[in-house]
């Protein structure tokens, strides 16, 4: 039997493109391929259900099918270019490089290079999919002519495990709670987060607090930024930007949480907008990139960022039950556009796809 396995530059622990890649794994096994995770730089907490690209070589056949997901410039392009196996791309979308000068000069490098080895990719995949619809438009603008789109798969049954017990009794008060999650990255513009809660915070309710979580490997500039921002409003005691945390804790900050608040200028799909949707948390949310695709709108989408406004927004939505409902029962409904069965039913599809 053919053997379907997947490739990727980096396998990040609680990153939403390795999460992606696990899923798919599981899917493909209860098939019954045989399918395996193979990347270049990988997570210690990840090495026991992945293996270093170079080892691929072994057993790459043209009558395999190889799964490449695509996000940023690596050796695995390379890599991936020499193999004569069926390829499928997955493409996560490339954070554009500009916001990174300052931050990171190696991501720079990297995603300016990605850009590259992305166009080089267009007349050699055997199909090209995007985690949305936005993905998918950029991939047949480069030139792609086999397109799809495969929303990442979340399987919300492990979101129903018990959370954090030391964060839930830590924040277990009255205060309204706002909350965005994502790494710490410029594109994500956490910093305007920060804008929108000091109005909130200063001007309508001072019992409020923000949760930035997310890791900032790699971004430690950008958070040391941040961390001057919060000084010079004066938010030290409101603001908690909690760095890397694992699952238990992720689900705390969102069952303490009233709020998602994204000032984001470029995602490639957003998972948290899907995690705030499951929690029940309303969703304010800049109108960028693959934003409002998963919204598909559901969500307040606004186009320009007027602090002062999104705030006033924010507490209507806090405080007004009706509206709130409402806005909460239309993102569950697109919501079931993401269950796993689903998106499963597309995946075969494409899989059928190539093998014929």
């Amino acid at each position: 039997m053919i053997e379907i396995n997947q490739i990727l530059p980096s396998f990040s622990y609680g990153d939403a493109i390795g999460n992606h890649a696990l899923e798919i794994k599981k899917i493909l096994n209860a098939w019954g391929y045989k399918s395996e995770i193979y990347a270049q730089h990988i997570h210690p907490k990840l090495s026991h259900v992945t293996k270093n690209y170079k080892e691929y070589k072994k057993i790459s056949s043209p009558e395999n099918i190889l799964i490449f997901h695509f996000s940023i410039g690596s050796d695995v392009s390379r890599f991936v270019k020499t193999l004569p196996d069926k390829k499928i791309l997955i493409y996560h979308n490339i954070t554009p490089h500009n916001y990174f000068i300052g931050i990171n000069d190696t991501l720079v490098h990297l995603l300016r290079n990605g850009r590259k080895e992305l166009a080089e990719y267009a007349n050699i995949m055997d199909l090209a999919i995007g985690d949305s619809e936005y993905n998918r438009k950029e991939l047949a603008e480069i030139g792609f002519k086999d397109t799809g789109v495969l929303p990442i798969i979340v399987d919300f049954e492990k979101y129903n495990q018990e959370a954090d017990k030391k964060i839930l009794t830590k924040f277990d008060d009255d205060y309204t709670n706002f909350i965005f999650v994502g790494r710490l990255s410029p594109n994500k513009k956490q910093e305007d987060v920060i804008k929108v809660f000091y109005y909130y915070n200063k001007c309508i309710n001072s019992n409020s607090r923000l949760f930035l979580v997310g890791s900032y490997n790699g971004t430690e500039r950008y958070h040391a930024q941040l961390q001057d921002l919060v000084k010079r409003l004066n938010l030290e005691k409101n603001v908690y930007i909690s760095g890397q945390v694992n699952f238990k804790e992720l689900l705390a900050y969102y069952k303490l949480s009233d709020i998602f608040i994204s000032m984001s200028e470029h995602e490639g799909f957003c998972v948290p907008l899907l995690e705030s949707m499951h929690f029940g948390l309303p969703i304010i949310a800049y109108s960028s990139a693959a934003i409002p695709y998963t919204l598909n709108g559901s969500g307040i989408l606004i186009d320009e960022k007027r602090y002062e406004d999104v705030a006033e927004l924010a507490h209507i939505l806090v405080k007004n039950g009706k509206i709130r409902d409402k806005i909460v029962e239309k993102q569950r409904l697109q919501l079931k556009q993401f269950e796993k069965p689903k998106v499963e039913t597309m995946l075969k599809r494409y899989i059928e796809e190539v093998i014929n």
